[in-house]
């Protein structure tokens, strides 16, 4: 029975506790305070509050918990990510697989870098997963069926996390292309804040659809260009998570280009791709590839653009070859 401990008990963290519950999995939820500890001891998540209680989950402040995983999995926003991999470093065996689910990219200076980028700065030889695809944590919380990617250069890693998750309702694909994974996830939340966009102009589905298109070449493109394989895009990580993301406000990302959309001021907690947006499009500059959505994108939100300005400029654009 694998041990997994899931550092963060927010909505994600605790539906893949409940997944790994489902598989055979012995799950432990480090989370940061005793309230949280105690709400996910009592089958609840606060994130999740709508849905029925759960049997009571394994939950603890203590992360020398960390010493006795086999695999350990890093649920928070990426923002987080650092200091959790530190703290893997002080507490785990160093064989132990790190398995990253936070999606989109952090600043290390002035280097913006991937998760898996983080990782293998931060936990030189130790292996690590990303975990990614098209998933609700409701929906997983709620049993329902789902599939995702477990990517990484080490097979051994990936086999442990398929094997965690063996017999439950989630399943788990293999992927041996981790930085084209970890782009997928990264760029479909910052088109899907861009389809948000055009649906709260009111611009019709006609315009989403070709966001959603033109946003699949935007991450083929990086992808060729940061050394990862192109056709990893196309997989779940990639145009399987973008279509769920674009699909309507039950996304946050979408949902807060909704709002933004519509002249409103949503709030920027929980949309992932507006902490990303900058970081991914310094990325695309310095190596050389254009990304005309993201580059819109990241100047409504973090460059006071005016959208229905960014919007022109876009239908503006010479067409070219698809």
């Amino acid at each position: 029975m694998i041990r997994a401990t899931i550092i963060g008990g927010g909505s994600w963290g605790t539906a893949l506790a409940h997944a790994l519950r489902c598989g055979g999995a012995t799950p432990t939820l480090l989370v940061r305070d005793k309230d949280t500890a105690a709400l996910l001891a009592s089958g609840r998540c606060r994130q999740l509050a709508d849905l029925p209680p759960l049997d009571g989950f394994d939950a603890t402040i203590d992360p020398a918990i960390l010493a006795g995983a086999d695999v350990i999995l890093i649920v928070l926003p990426v923002a987080a990510t650092a200091a959790s991999l530190r703290m893997i470093a002080t507490h785990a065996a160093p064989t132990t697989p790190a398995v990253l689910c936070g999606k989109g990219l952090v600043m290390n200076g002035d280097t913006p870098l991937l998760m898996p980028e983080l990782a293998t700065e931060l936990l030189p030889g130790t292996p690590h997963v990303i975990l990614s695809g098209p998933t609700f944590a409701d929906e997983v919380m709620r049993g329902l069926p789902a599939a995702i990617t477990a990517a990484s250069t080490d097979k051994q890693a990936i086999a442990t996390v398929q094997q965690a998750f063996a017999g439950s309702h989630l399943r788990v694909y293999a992927n041996h292309d981790p930085i084209g994974v970890a782009i997928g996830g990264a760029m479909k939340n910052v088109i899907a804040i861009a389809a948000g966009c055009a649906a709260g102009l009111d611009l019709g589905d006609n315009a989403r659809a070709a966001l959603i298109t033109r946003g699949l070449a935007e991450m083929a493109r990086f992808a060729a260009a940061a050394g990862a394989q192109p056709d990893t895009i196309y997989g779940l990580s990639g145009a399987g998570d973008l279509a769920l993301s674009c699909a309507g406000p039950h996304s946050r990302n979408m949902a807060y280009g909704l709002a933004l959309g519509r002249g409103e001021h949503p709030s920027e907690r929980l949309a992932e791709g507006r902490h990303s947006v900058a970081a991914l499009a310094a990325r695309a500059d310095a190596l050389g590839v254009e990304l005309p959505i993201t580059s819109g994108v990241n100047s409504v939100v973090n460059q006071g653009a005016d959208l229905r300005e960014v919007v022109a400029g876009l239908l503006a654009r010479r067409a070219g070859v698809e």
